[in-house]
């Protein structure tokens, strides 16, 4: 019983330190609780009796968890447009746009 609390401390933990420390906390949140409960599960997938047994494998687990997610998150903000295809070059035509239609004079 102690593993898991201790890992739901490691977890609210990462959480609350991101979401402190950013400025888009809503989104800090978000990475911080995900990335702290997707590292703790994997480790307990890969490693349960480890897992279970150590203080402090919770706690790296949420940071290391956390610290690839905003990774991650950052590599698909930064390329999200690399796959698009090239945008066309502006076309000048030299045409030029009247507001208020042909034929009417301006008083």
């Amino acid at each position: 019983m102690f593993d898991l609390v201790n890992a739901l401390a490691a977890v609210a933990a990462v959480t609350v330190a991101l979401t402190l420390s950013s400025l888009d906390r809503r989104t800090a949140a978000l990475l911080g609780a995900t990335g702290s409960l997707a590292g703790n599960f994997l480790l307990w997938l890969a490693l349960p009796r480890v897992w279970e047994q150590s203080p402090v494998l919770p706690w790296v687990a949420a940071v290391a968890g956390t610290v690839l997610l905003i990774a991650g998150w950052s590599a698909v903000r930064a390329y999200w447009g690399l796959f698009d295809p090239p945008r066309p070059e502006g076309t000048d035509t030299g045409a030029v746009v009247t507001v208020g239609g042909a034929g009417r004079q301006l008083r």
